[in-house]
């Protein structure tokens, strides 16, 4: 038997921990990123829009957002049974087919296995259970991505990783297949903000513990004068009526767990009218 092939190693697992700590110490003293708040808000309006109740709901993540997300839930919407899984937690030591809802809430971008990630939370639902999880899509802070690459050229002779690589929309569906699920579903939310000031961003960025935790980052110290340059450099690049433009793209990712009820695609060949019939046909009306 071939042997499985190693995950590559992208993220510095340590750092990305102290990071998502120092995040979960700020929200309780500012609340809660607005980038999670947008979530919640989406993910509730999601769960409304599905003619289910779910009574056994899983939430995989970093931060425990069970009281959040209820609270924007009506009493008939309310989980029964609501569970909260640190992502640190071994996925593999859960019992399977224990949910009728899983929800992971911009965490999964950061793994190193997001296919293996997304199939082990595959398998702690129940038949025609649903996934649902929210990622940072492709478009994500490409100012700031391009910002610090010209100043590394600059400052530095070279660029340096700062910013992962983000999963684009073509990419997210045959994610939700590879995980075993059945009906995949991928919505973009893009959006813009306008920055007043560029610490701003940063201070935003570390509430959300999105900051640098590449395994292979740079093991230089970034002087004052280097982020002096990125602030100018973003400001002439992007900068408008003195705010500063910064794009985000956060990625749904919907599907559901195998079931003999679900509706199924139609084979290749079955169909009942030939196209250029049913254009005719159509024209007719």
């Amino acid at each position: 038997m071939a042997e499985q092939m190693a995950i590559p190693q992208i993220f510095d697992s340590h750092l990305k921990s102290l990071r998502r700590a120092r995040a979960a110490k700020r929200m309780t003293k500012t609340g809660l990123s607005f980038l999670l708040e947008r979530c919640l808000d989406d993910c509730a309006e999601r769960i409304l829009d599905v003619n289910r109740h779910f009574e056994n709901v899983i939430l995989v993540g970093e931060f425990d957002l069970r009281a959040d997300l209820s609270a924007r839930l009506p009493a008939d919407k309310q989980p029964k049974n609501f569970t909260f899984i640190h992502r640190s937690t071994g996925l593999t030591d859960i019992v399977p087919d224990k949910a009728d809802l899983i929800l992971s809430f911009l965490t999964l971008h950061s793994e190193d296995d997001v296919p293996g990630e997304m199939r082990l939370m595959a398998q702690m639902l129940k038949k025609d259970g649903l996934f649902i999880a929210s990622i940072f899509g492709g478009d994500t802070l490409t100012e700031l991505r391009q910002s610090l690459y010209k100043t590394d050229d600059e400052m530095l002779g070279g660029t340096s990783p700062h910013i992962f690589p983000m999963i684009t929309h073509s990419q997210a569906a045959p994610l939700i297949a590879r995980a075993g699920l059945n009906l995949p579903v991928v919505d973009m939310d893009r959006f813009n903000v306008n920055y007043a000031k560029f610490e701003t961003l940063l201070s935003d960025l570390r509430d959300s513990g999105e900051t640098n935790i590449l395994k292979n980052r740079s093991d230089k110290v970034l002087t004052q004068s280097y982020y002096a340059r990125l602030k100018e450099n973003y400001a002439e690049l992007f900068g408008n009526n003195e705010k500063l433009k910064a794009s985000f793209e956060i990625l749904w990712l919907t599907g559901w767990a195998p079931d003999e009820s679900q509706q199924k695609p139609l084979k290749p060949g079955s169909g009942k009218m030939h196209l250029g019939d049913a254009l005719t046909a159509a024209k007719d009306l």
